[in-house]
């Protein structure tokens, strides 16, 4: 059966990417910046998660803009303020050359893949708010995910955090009582 043509043709795949790219920092790594001197990491980190074609466009002389991308959507990761994130994510997708148009394919990639990115976290702050966006609440992981409980209580990145978080958590009730 063939992948159907839907209203959410971005689905969850383009804010993977934007998490995927942000989380290319990870301070519990070392180095912590996995992109700061070249593009391998970010290839492998591709093909890994089912991009193996965005993989072999992405060249050198892309990471700068990665790197730019990756900071306008921290920062609208991190802004509690629902016009900050509009306006971070309007300017964004203005500077990614993000209008509706028909353009040829020998454009290039970059500014392509910075407005799908920006799309993808546009339409859920749109359609949910920043609420739904995070960045990871154990110290120094600042990881950033993106909140889909029902009940929007996620706090942490993945279950390794929570499960760190946790156990101190319950070594600083036994050390008080």
């Amino acid at each position: 059966m063939g992948r159907q043509a839907t209203d959410d043709w971005m689905s969850m795949d383009d804010l993977e990417l934007a998490v995927l790219l942000l989380n290319s920092v990870d301070l519990l790594e070392d180095p912590a910046d996995r992109m700061a001197h070249d593009l391998r990491w970010w290839r492998r980190a591709l093909r890994r998660n089912g991009h193996a074609a965005l993989a072999r466009t992405q060249r050198e002389a892309d990471r700068r803009g990665l790197l730019e991308l990756r900071a306008i959507i921290r920062s609208v990761f991190e802004t509690s303020s629902e016009a900050r994130a509009r306006t971070l994510l309007n300017d964004g997708l203005a500077s990614a050359g993000a209008v509706v148009q028909v353009t040829p394919a020998g454009l290039g990639v970059g500014g392509g893949l910075a407005a799908r990115l920006l799309y993808a976290v546009a339409q859920l702050v749109a359609e949910g708010g920043v609420a739904r966006l995070g960045i990871c609440a154990s110290d120094p992981c600042r990881c950033a995910y993106v909140d889909r409980t029902r009940g929007g209580t996620r706090r942490y990145c993945c279950t390794l955090c929570n499960d760190r978080a946790a156990a101190r958590a319950y070594r600083q009730r036994k050390g008080q009582s």
